[in-house]
């Protein structure tokens, strides 16, 4: 079987001004407070009212704030590193029995790109995503690793069993986002997995304020996950899966 690498990169300065951009003017659900949060003088760029002024602001910004953070950053992308070099080759084959889909031959390598944007973007079209230079602890920078490689091999499998559907609706805020976004956690919860792990996968907030009935989403796609799990057809599951988001897709207009 094939296996990937991660390789750890930098991000490109226009990439990252462009997301954090982006998350700061254009998303709904208001993440632009986690990279306040970590960035606290960025607040300055809402007191610019051209797109342009605030690109300008947040490539200063970002420009200066790498000078002065460099070998903390430069740290961080060897630690990572080392610890994911650990378990990469463990987590590519269990994620792969877990999903029942081959790594693709075409495939050799998923890019960290290492960032001061704690939101975590992924990027089907190239297998790359964005990771924050500096969490507390190395298991969180783990979790993020999977969580973003679990998507990769999950929309193979998705292409497998729906070829016709268009890879648009991959992205937010389409119900195969969603349902993506929940999935991923419940993988990464699987008992295979939380020995490598060893902390429990998070969901996004947003999903775990939805109920279905009586039960959280995380809770009954969990549910879900461990009833067929029994069985171990993950095409079933996820097909399940799909079909409950479809018959509850009034829940996911947030």
């Amino acid at each position: 079987m094939n296996i990937l690498k991660v390789k750890f990169t930098d991000i490109p300065l226009s990439k990252e001004v462009d997301w954090i951009h982006g998350f700061l003017f254009q998303n709904k659900w208001g993440w632009g407070k986690y990279i306040i949060r970590k960035h606290p003088e960025i607040k300055k760029v809402f007191s610019f009212k051209t797109e342009s002024e605030q690109i300008e602001f947040l490539r200063e910004y970002i420009v200066k704030f790498k000078i002065e953070n460099q070998k903390l950053i430069e740290k961080n992308k060897t630690v990572y590193q080392k610890e994911w070099q650990k378990i990469e080759k463990d987590f590519f084959t269990i994620l792969s029995e877990i999903i029942q889909i081959d790594w693709p031959k075409n495939r050799k390598m998923i890019k960290a790109m290492i960032s001061v944007n704690p939101i975590c973007p992924r990027f089907l079209n190239d297998w790359s995503f964005s990771i924050f230079y500096n969490y507390k602890k190395i298991s969180h920078a783990i979790e993020v690793i999977m969580h973003e490689s679990c998507h990769f091999l999950y929309f193979e499998k998705w292409k497998k069993l729906y070829p016709k559907m268009d890879s648009k609706k991959f992205e937010s805020p389409y119900l195969e986002w969603h349902l993506s976004e929940i999935l991923a956690p419940i993988i990464l919860n699987d008992h295979r997995i939380q020995k490598l792990l060893k902390r429990k996968a998070d969901f996004y907030i947003e999903h775990k304020r939805i109920k279905i009935g009586s039960r959280t989403v995380p809770k009954y796609f969990n549910d879900l996950y461990k009833k067929n799990s029994i069985d171990k057809n993950f095409d079933v599951f996820l097909k399940k899966s799909y079909k409950t988001i479809k018959n509850n897709r009034k829940l996911f207009k947030i």
